[in-house]
């Protein structure tokens, strides 16, 4: 039963590079005063290239949980390295900038459960089973399948921090 992923098809490749040369205009409108309803569930993140240390600002889905906000992403995306093992980034939700601390949140975490719990009560199983993660309509990742569940989608948690003035580009 090794079904592929719903992010592994030719379309959902070909709507990532839509995406890709989408996200210059959504990033400009996500930092506008216009947002509007896209700031419900896309945020800016902000991050410092591993290598490079050049700053870059993606926008990307996200559920929000008190001061912490869940983002789910797919391996194929490359932003989630600078923040694998913790990084200091900055985010604008809601209309405002903050200071925040961004990480991955592998399947052995004992965070790993409560956070797809959330992602699960906010948007419902659809979106990681799309990923290709067995997720029950309770938020649950099976036992048996929590091993190879970053290996479909990764969970990333931002930790809100104080808001700042926005950054420099």
């Amino acid at each position: 039963m090794s079904a592929t992923p719903l992010t592994e098809t030719r379309r959902s490749k070909v709507m990532r590079s839509l995406i890709g040369a989408l996200n210059p205009a959504i990033t400009a409108l996500l930092g506008s005063r216009v947002g509007g309803r896209m700031n419900k569930s896309l945020l800016l993140l902000r991050f410092q290239g591993r290598k490079s240390g050049r700053w870059y600002t993606t926008p990307v889905g996200f559920v929000r949980v008190d001061d912490r906000c869940i983002l789910v992403t797919s391996r194929s995306y490359q932003w989630w390295k600078n923040v694998r093992h913790g990084a200091d980034v900055t985010v604008r939700v809601d209309g405002a900038w903050h200071a925040a601390r961004a990480r991955v949140v592998p399947p052995d975490d004992p965070e790993y459960a409560t956070i797809v719990a959330q992602q699960v009560a906010a948007r419902g199983p659809g979106m990681l089973r799309g990923f290709g993660v067995p997720v029950d309509d309770d938020g649950r990742v099976p036992e048996e399948a929590r091993g190879d569940a970053d290996k479909q989608a990764l969970l990333v948690e931002v930790v809100l921090g104080p808001t700042i003035e926005a950054p420099g580009t």
